[in-house]
């Protein structure tokens, strides 16, 4: 991953810069972002789908990884500043699509069945995320929610949900703020 952090060193240089100088972007740590690429390259998924892209820098890191399985990334930003800002910093990232606007409102038209799924968006809707995503996700897709233990009060019906779903196997890790991965088993229920 240090090469990665060489090879990509003015555009990390810059999503640190955004992050110390802009107020209200909610990036995620380096050691969330390295666990991101690394879960990426370990299941090599088709279609990824980022909820909350920020400015791009999970975005990126998902970008990255993506590549070695010919992925595709799609992310959605609800804030049309950081949309902006994101479009800007991933505008040689050739495998990702930015959407603007709500989740709710752009997860029932996208076309696709993920098989990679990562949630960092408004707490309190992560419920209303997941509902919408269960027929859009492929069997053995992998969904991990940001801030599970950051913000457990607000994601608690989203983690009621996920453990004590049937179609969901859970388990809840200590990195970052706290990361909730989930694996969709249809077959269970």
């Amino acid at each position: 991953m240090e090469n990665l952090k060489k090879k990509f060193t003015k555009e990390f240089k810059k999503f640190n810069e955004q992050r110390q100088s802009i107020r209200r972007l909610w990036n995620i740590n380096e050691k969330t972002a390295k666990f991101l690429y690394s879960k990426t390259l370990e299941i090599s998924p088709k279609n990824i789908l980022e909820i909350g892209t920020s400015n791009g820098y999970s975005t990126f890191w998902l970008s990255l990884a993506a590549e070695r399985s010919n992925a595709s990334v799609d992310s959605i930003e609800v804030d049309k500043k950081r949309f902006i800002m994101a479009k800007e910093n991933l505008k040689n990232r050739k495998n990702v699509k930015l959407h603007l606007g709500l989740a709710e409102e752009i997860i029932p038209n996208l076309n696709k069945r993920y098989d990679f799924v990562f949630i960092d968006a408004g707490k309190i809707d992560y419920i209303n995320y997941i509902k919408l995503l269960i027929n859009k996700l492929k069997e053995n897709a992998v969904i991990i929610a940001d801030n599970v233990v950051s913000h457990k009060e607000t994601v608690q019906d989203y983690l009621d949900f996920i453990n004590q779903n049937p179609l969901f196997e859970s388990e809840k890790l200590n990195i970052g703020c706290g990361l909730e991965i989930s694996i969709y088993k249809p077959q269970r229920s």
